[in-house]
């Protein structure tokens, strides 16, 4: 059979992906890789993700250690969350049904203030923020050993494709841009295994 000439970039894109996540989708419980051999030298290079483990670790323990930064900038934000909250109304509304028919949450947004915003943070300890991190380490690590081997598999399927000219590249980028709403879906459980090819068939 002839070799194909010139494939599209995103048809090999499409390819790699799919076999990349189903592999990735198929091993979500066994994410930590072990070692047990030294390596000759101190510096190593990694080119894929780290392990789920290690990633939901770094969360935790960078979080929990950011405590009092976070209370810091909680109380000096940039703009007025309150503002911004019913700014958003529209957006939310559209992704919330129930909430634009009653307007619950604008309502509630009307009835505070900065003032009382300020004082609830204040009487917040920093502490409840690494807590609830701390908390949450088993949901954490459930998320990320999920979503290690999915961001994993995209990572392979764009280092496959080709990035010789400027449109190559663009066509790079936008696979990758594609490609994360993809992996979205399937965290959200919008998509599953048996949808992966065909929502694949749209990256065009």
């Amino acid at each position: 059979m002839e070799k194909e000439k010139n494939p599209d970039p995103l048809s090999i894109f499409q390819k790699a992906f799919a076999v990349e996540l189903a592999k990735g989708m198929g091993t979500i419980k066994a994410m930590e890789v072990k070692s047990a051999a030294k390596p000759p030298n101190p510096i190593t290079i990694t080119e894929g993700v780290i392990d789920s483990a290690t990633w939901a670790g770094l969360i935790v323990k960078r979080g929990a250690d950011a405590a009092e930064y976070w209370k810091k900038r909680t109380l000096s934000p940039s703009k007025d969350p309150i503002k911004a909250g019913i700014d958003a109304e529209a957006y939310y509304a559209s992704q919330t049904k129930a909430a634009i028919d009653s307007q619950a949450r604008m309502k509630a947004l009307q009835k505070t203030n900065l003032t009382e915003y300020g004082e609830i943070v204040e009487a917040t300890p920093p502490s409840a923020y690494a807590d609830g991190l701390t908390r949450k380490t088993v949901k954490i690590n459930t998320k990320i050993g999920k979503l290690q081997p999915l961001v994993e598999g995209l990572r392979k399927a764009i280092a496959a494709m080709p990035e010789t000219t400027d449109g190559e590249r663009e066509k790079k980028m936008i696979a990758a841009r594609r490609g994360m709403k993809l992996v979205g879906k399937v965290m959200k459980g919008v998509l599953g295994p048996e949808s992966i090819a065909k929502e694949l068939a749209t990256l065009k």
